[in-house]
């Protein structure tokens, strides 16, 4: 291997370990300077653990990058971990004791920039290139929002924080408009963002069998991660270490989705994974709702607060008896719309045993085991080979 090809391989592992390094720097001067701010302990607990969720970007895009050097799209998800890194560089500028305006100007153009290269991970997802030519004014776009952007950080007055203040910050009659022009940039790329989404529908009905795999797992971080903010914006999550922890997670299933897709490993396991998922929540969802439904009850009825507690106990074990025999029928319902091949190969293999137990001729046991095996494990070639008889 030459030199040249060695350092392309080790070039992603040492953008990694750049991002990783921040990271825990970053954070350990979040800790040693936990007193000087106001929220002391709970700042850097909440940094640590976003840190955590955080760190499976770069070690993917590193992963991605490393294996297939010809595609770009580990190289971008490296490029997403370094933009986090730098918007997450205030500590240092800190710790150096830098001016307030450095680490605004970094988290700004950090922050944009993770933004913008995320809109990228929607584009170029899996194969590194745009779904289509046409959708190349959605690329062009990203650019102009995010340089726009940029451009207006250093000259944005946050009245919110006037001591982040650059020397080129504009004041006056013209700072309402600059900060709002970058508020409406902001929106754009979001808005940006849900066209990219788009292209995630449009390249679905266009792949191959593989590209759609690998778009499952796509979809379905996505939908875990909407999931958590749908909760999180309706205040069912409980503010506090559940929160951060849940917040983390969210961070790190989607670039550890798409690894597992670009990389094709254990592959076809989305599906299971999906009807299992979708079983245990739909059956989380039905408790839960009885639950609350038998202590709304409880608590229009009047009875004593020992009785009421005991049916409540009473109702909990009736439900817990059930659940096994609810799951059971809900996971075969679920299966027919999220993993019809496993099922339909379950049912072929069930009607086969059924029919071995009246069956006496060999060549329709033959016959049927051919059909059964052609239609759950599709081999490229078969045949059965039966040992003739009175041989020991």
């Amino acid at each position: 291997m030459s030199a040249r090809a060695e350092l392309r391989r080790a070039a992603p592992w040492i953008l990694c370990g750049i991002t990783l390094s921040v990271l825990v720097i970053s954070n350990w001067f979040r800790w040693t300077m936990r007193n000087q701010g106001g929220a002391g302990d709970i700042d850097w607990l909440d940094g640590a653990i976003a840190a955590l969720g955080v760190a499976g970007i770069p070690v993917v895009g590193a992963l991605i990058a490393s294996r297939l050097p010809a595609n770009p799209y580990g190289w971008l998800w490296c490029a997403v971990g370094l933009a986090y890194g730098l918007s997450d560089s205030s500590p240092l500028v800190q710790a150096a004791g830098g001016p307030p305006w450095l680490a605004w100007l970094l988290e700004g153009w950090g922050f944009l920039s993770f933004l913008c290269l995320l809109l990228f991970v929607l584009l170029l997802f899996p194969t590194g290139h745009l779904p289509a030519p046409r959708w190349r004014w959605v690329a062009r776009a990203a650019v102009t929002v995010a340089v726009s952007a940029d451009v207006l950080v250093p000259l944005t007055f946050d009245p919110a924080d006037p001591s982040a203040a650059t020397p080129w910050a504009l004041r006056g009659a013209a700072a309402p408009y600059v900060f709002g022009a970058l508020v409406v940039a902001v929106f754009l790329m979001f808005a940006v963002g849900l066209v990219a989404m788009a292209s995630l529908v449009w390249r679905f009905r266009r792949a191959g069998s593989v590209e759609r795999q690998q778009l499952t797992w796509f979809v379905y971080a996505t939908v875990v991660i909407a999931v958590y903010l749908v909760a999180d914006a309706l205040g069912v999550i409980p503010a506090g270490l559940v929160h951060w922890v849940l917040n983390g997670v969210s961070f790190a299933v989607l670039p550890v989705a798409v690894g597992v897709a670009v990389l094709r490993y254990r592959l076809y396991d989305i599906d299971r994974i999906v009807s299992r998922t979708v079983t245990y929540g739909v059956l989380t969802g039905a408790l839960f709702a009885v639950y609350l439904l038998v202590v709304a009850v409880l608590s229009q009825t009047g009875l004593p607060q020992g009785s009421s507690d005991a049916v409540v106990v009473g109702v909990t074990l009736a439900v817990a008896a059930v659940v096994g025999r609810v799951r059971r029928r809900l996971q075969d319902a679920v299966d027919r719309r999220f993993d019809r091949a496993r099922y339909d190969a379950a049912r072929a293999v069930d009607a086969f045993a059924a029919r071995l137990r009246d069956q006496v001729d060999l060549d329709e046991i033959s016959a049927g085991l051919r059909d059964t095996v052609a239609a759950t494990v599709v081999p490229g070639r078969m045949s059965v080979w039966l040992r003739p008889t009175g041989q020991g």
